[in-house]
């Protein structure tokens, strides 16, 4: 029996990087485990790569820029499994234009919708449920760049996920009487698709030396394992070779 057998989680940005490596590990841990990102065909696979391992997966393809799509989401995910256990933040995308001068303000906007305001938007769709079963965790992956923002990361990635620190801290104030725990996940660059949008591509040997998608899965794994009555609140991982 897994670590986290029997519960269910919710992963958002599922489709590929580290939502789908987070996927598939809670899955092999036994957990139940939600799916929620754009595109359905991505989704597919991931789903079925957590059924390989034993476990149930909900394919849910949600706009999560889309507050109505979002509420769906978690309804269907109810719907099949109960309460939700565990919300895993984790959508999040960055554009090439990186500056202040070449970054637009629609840009600027789908960005903090994205990253920010859909982890707000789940956040306050689950903390009340968590707070009457006195029992939940939310994981908050934001990046080193909302403790260091600079132009490599750029104004508006920079931004949302220094806003995640204050979304992280307030659930925290507001859950933890209730045995809700709310933990702000920060990892430094990681080897995922989103690379490919940095203004210059990292080498495919800089890649290696980057955090990989497993090594993000393992930790969020390890955090949904420890019992209610421990709580990691910040979390911070960077590459041992830059």
């Amino acid at each position: 029996m897994g670590a986290l057998h029997g519960k269910t989680i919710v992963v958002t940005g599922a489709s590929s990087g580290f939502g789908e490596a987070i996927a598939i590990a809670c899955a092999e841990a036994g957990a139940n485990v939600s799916l929620i990102a754009r595109r359905r065909e991505l989704l597919e696979a991931v789903a079925d790569a957590a059924r390989s391992k034993g476990a149930q997966a909900l394919v849910c393809p949600a706009d999560v820029s889309d507050d109505s799509q979002i509420h769906a989401a978690l309804e269907k995910t109810r719907a099949r499994f109960g309460p939700i256990d565990v919300l895993v933040n984790n959508a999040g995308f960055n554009h090439t234009e990186r500056s202040i001068a070449d970054t637009s303000a629609e840009q600027w906007r789908e960005l903090i919708d994205v990253n920010l305001t859909s982890a707000f938007i789940f956040t306050k769709a689950v903390l009340p449920e968590m707070k009457d079963r006195g029992d939940g965790l939310i994981v908050n992956l934001a990046s080193r760049a909302g403790m260091y923002p600079g132009l490599l990361a750029g104004v508006g990635y920079s931004a949302s996920k220094i806003g995640m620190e204050a979304l992280n801290t307030v659930t925290n104030e507001e859950g933890n009487p209730h045995g809700v725990r709310a933990c702000l996940f920060n990892p430094g660059a990681g080897n995922t698709p989103i690379m490919a949008r940095r203004p210059v591509e990292p080498s495919a040997e800089a890649k290696t030396k980057m955090i990989q998608s497993e090594d993000i899965a393992a930790t969020v794994v390890f955090l949904a394992s420890l019992p209610p009555r421990v709580h990691i609140d910040f979390l911070s991982m960077m590459p041992t070779k830059s």
